[in-house]
């Protein structure tokens, strides 16, 4: 074993000495919202981890972190992005927790302590508009990221994100969540670390929850492997 191996287990000899399931959901998506906060939540109070980073593009999830995280003593970090849109049943959702749609969902988020931070997502940079199926690299790591679903990928995204914002420092454990389309249904525990030095420095050290299936189809919500409710993630819902 060399040197830098061994410093790593004798500095980490507690968490990874730990023998604990992971929970594993029937479905990908936003019924497992709940169940994905609580055993962040669990975890990082177990290792001691300070930050717990959640993705939330119209802050319905954020905010259900903000509330279970309210006096825990873990800080809630929010990554969202530009406002954009994406489908729904009832026509496209917009999305980006700053549109003024949004502003007292936001606003009661940062009550109970959490920090929103906003920022360019490091697999969609201004390469990515050439064309979502080409192979550049961010979209080669985008897209092998997503073989673990599309949560693993917006978890590790979002971490680097909150990362490169200041939100939390590089090198240190969080806790990371991300979800399938909405919601959470992903938890990762990883190393932090800036976008540049995503291959060098950032680690994945265990997984807390995840979906067994994976849903490859769009719109995901029409997926058999797909399971939430999508109404409360309109402004009217």
């Amino acid at each position: 074993m060399n040197a830098w191996c061994s410093a790593v287990r004798k500095e980490e000899s507690t968490a990874m000495d730990t023998s604990r399931s992971a929970e594993y959901f029937g479905y990908a998506g936003e019924v497992n919202t709940d169940r994905v906060i609580r055993a962040a939540l669990n975890r990082a109070l177990e290792l001691g981890i300070r930050s717990m980073v959640v993705a939330s593009e119209t802050g319905v999830s954020a905010l259900k972190a903000a509330r279970a995280l309210n006096d825990s003593g873990v800080q809630l970090v929010v990554v969202t992005h530009f406002p954009a849109k994406v489908w729904g049943p009832r026509g496209d959702i917009p999305t980006g927790l700053m549109r003024e749609e949004y502003a007292a969902r936001r606003h009661e988020i940062e009550s109970h302590g959490a920090r929103i931070v906003l920022g360019t997502r490091p697999f969609a940079p201004p390469s990515r508009s050439l064309g979502w199926s080409l192979p550049t690299p961010e979209a080669i790591i985008d897209k092998s990221l997503e073989v673990f679903g599309p949560g693993t990928k917006i978890a590790i995204e979002a971490a680097i994100m909150a990362t490169d914002a200041g939100a939390v420092s590089e090198g240190e454990e969080v806790v990371s969540c991300g979800g399938t389309l909405r919601g959470l249904d992903t938890a990762l525990v990883v190393r932090a670390a800036y976008s540049m030095d995503f291959f060098r420095q950032f680690d994945v050290l265990e997984l807390v929850a995840k979906p067994r299936c994976r849903v490859k189809t769009m719109p995901e919500f029409e997926s058999p492997g797909w399971k939430g409710d999508l109404s409360q993630y309109y402004p009217s819902g």
